[in-house]
C-alpha cells in the first residue's frame, strides 16, 4: 500500500508517542519503588533515609481510607521482620522457656499424700511403741534435700528409715515412704480421763525456688506521642492503640488497657509480679520526666498446696539493660543471661519474715502465720525507669526468683484408753 508524501506511517515514532512512553515508564518505575520502599520504611524507621520517607510519604498514605486497607495487607510483611529483630531478646531465652514450661506443671514441690498409724486406738497400760507410715512424692527443677520429722504434740518421734533426709534429682518425680516410730515417753497422756486423744505428725521441710517474669513493652516517648497524634487524625482513625496497630500477639497482654499479667512456676506458693501502669513504658515515666514506675511482688496462696512457709531465704530481681531500678532494699550483685541481678538485703528479708510472725507460738516449732501469707500480706516493691528506649515498640522482661523453706505436713489422731 502506498502512502502519500507527508503522511504518518502507522506505528511510526513521533514526539507525542515518545513522551507518552516516557511518562508511562517513569510512572511504572515510581510505582515499583513505592511498593518496595513503603514496607521497608515501616520496618527500618531508625534509618535516616527510611525515617524521612516514612514521615513524608508512607505515613500520610497510610492515614487515608485506602491506606488503612493496604496497611492490613502490609502488616503481614512487616511482622516477620519485627519478630526476626526480637528473636535474640525473646525466643532464645532458655530461662523463659523453662518458666513457661514449669508454669503449667502441677507436681513441683513436695506433697505428703497420706499418713496413717498402725492402730488408732491403744490401751495405755500395754502401750510401748507404735508406728505410722507416710507416703508422698517430690519434684523440683533443681537438686533438693527433704528433711522428714516425726512429732507428737509434746515431743519428737523417730524416723525409722536409716536417714531422715531424702535427696532428689532435678526434673524427676520421686515417690517416697517414711515410717515414724513413737514410744511411750513421746506422749503426755492424761490418765485421769477414760480416754485421751493425741496427735501425731509427719513433716517434710525443704528449700524451694519459685520464679516469675512480667512482660514490659517500651518505646521512646516522642515516637509514641507521634504515633498517637498521627493515629488519631481524620474521621476514620480514633482511639489509637499501638498494640493493635503493631499486631502484637501476647497472651499475657491486655491490648485494651495496656496491662500485663505475670507468669510464675508452679509450686507451693504463687509469685505474683504487678505493674499496673498502662504500657508501653517510656523514658519519661508515668508522670513526666523524673518519675518512676512501680513493680509490686507478692507471695500468694495456691489452694492446691497444703503446708506453710518457714522462712524466706533469698529474693532476687533481674532486670534488662534498658531498665534501672531504684530501691534501698536491693543491691546489685552480678549479671545473668544479660540481666542485671539485684539481691534483697537482709533487712528486707527480715521484714518479709516478720510481717507474718505468729502471735502465738506453736508447741511444735515457731512458724510463719500461714493464714497471713495466704492472704497476700508478704509483699515487696521497687521503683524503676526506662533508659534509651528504641524508636520501635520492643518487648523485654522483669524477672524474679524467691527461695524459701517450705514444709508440708500430715497428722493422725491416736486415742489412748485408760483403765479407770
Amino acid at each position: 500500500m502506498a502512502y502519500e508524501e507527508g503522511s504518518i506511517q502507522k506505528g511510526a515514532s513521533t514526539p507525542l508517542r515518545w513522551i507518552g512512553k516516557f511518562i508511562g515508564f517513569t510512572l511504572g518505575v515510581l510505582i515499583i519503588i513505592l511498593i518496595i520502599l513503603t514496607p521497608l520504611s515501616m520496618v527500618y524507621k531508625n534509618n535516616v533515609l527510611f525515617s524521612y520517607y516514612y514521615s513524608e510519604i508512607t505515613d500520610p498514605i497510610l492515614n487515608t481510607g485506602f491506606g488503612n486497607f493496604i496497611k492490613k495487607g502490609l502488616s503481614a510483611l512487616t511482622i516477620p521482620f519485627s519478630e526476626e529483630k526480637q528473636v535474640e531478646l525473646i525466643e532464645s531465652y532458655s530461662w523463659k522457656s523453662t518458666i513457661d514450661e514449669n508454669s503449667i506443671k502441677q507436681d513441683l514441690g513436695v506433697k505428703i499424700t497420706s499418713f496413717e498409724s498402725n492402730s488408732d486406738v491403744i490401751e495405755t497400760e500395754r502401750f510401748q511403741k507404735m508406728e505410722a507410715v507416710a507416703e508422698g512424692y517430690a519434684s523440683s527443677t533443681e537438686p533438693a534435700e527433704i528433711e522428714f520429722s516425726c512429732m507428737t504434740e509434746s515431743s519428737e518421734g523417730e524416723v525409722a528409715n536409716q536417714n531422715n533426709v531424702l535427696f532428689i534429682s532435678p526434673y524427676r518425680k520421686e515417690s517416697f515412704t517414711i515410717k515414724c516410730v513413737y514410744e511411750r515417753e513421746d506422749f503426755e497422756i492424761e490418765d485421769s480421763k477414760s480416754t485421751d486423744a493425741k496427735k501425731i505428725l509427719i513433716k517434710a521441710s525443704y528449700d524451694f525456688t519459685t520464679e516469675a517474669y512480667i512482660p514490659i513493652y517500651i518505646i521512646k516517648k516522642s515516637i509514641l506521642d507521634y504515633k498517637i497524634e498521627q493515629g488519631n487524625k481524620g474521621q476514620i482513625r480514633f482511639d489509637y492503640n499501638i498494640f493493635e496497630e503493631e499486631n502484637v500477639q501476647d497472651e499475657h497482654l491486655n491490648k485494651q488497657d495496656g496491662t500485663v499479667e505475670s507468669v510464675y512456676t508452679k509450686g507451693p506458693v504463687k509469685l505474683i509480679l504487678r505493674s499496673l501502669y498502662t504500657q508501653p513504658y517510656t523514658e519519661e515515666g508515668p508522670f513526666g520526666s523524673g518519675s518512676y514506675y512501680t513493680l509490686d511482688m507478692r507471695i500468694d496462696d495456691d489452694i492446691q498446696w497444703t503446708g506453710n512457709i518457714e522462712k524466706i531465704n533469698e529474693l532476687d530481681m533481674l532486670v534488662p539493660q534498658e531498665i534501672d531500678i531504684f530501691s534501698e532494699n536491693f543491691e546489685y550483685s552480678m549479671e545473668e543471661d544479660n540481666f542485671k541481678v539485684y539481691k534483697a538485703k537482709d533487712s528486707l528479708l527480715q521484714e518479709l519474715n516478720d510481717v507474718c510472725k505468729p502471735t502465738k507460738q506453736s508447741k511444735l516449732k515457731e512458724l510463719i502465720d500461714e493464714d497471713c501469707w495466704r492472704r497476700g500480706n508478704m509483699m515487696a516493691s521497687l521503683e524503676f525507669s526506662i533508659n534509651n528506649p528504641s524508636d520501635e515498640l520492643s518487648k523485654t522482661f522483669i524477672r524474679a526468683k524467691i527461695n524459701y523453706k517450705f514444709s508440708d505436713e500430715k497428722q493422725d489422731t491416736i486415742t489412748f484408753l485408760n483403765t479407770v
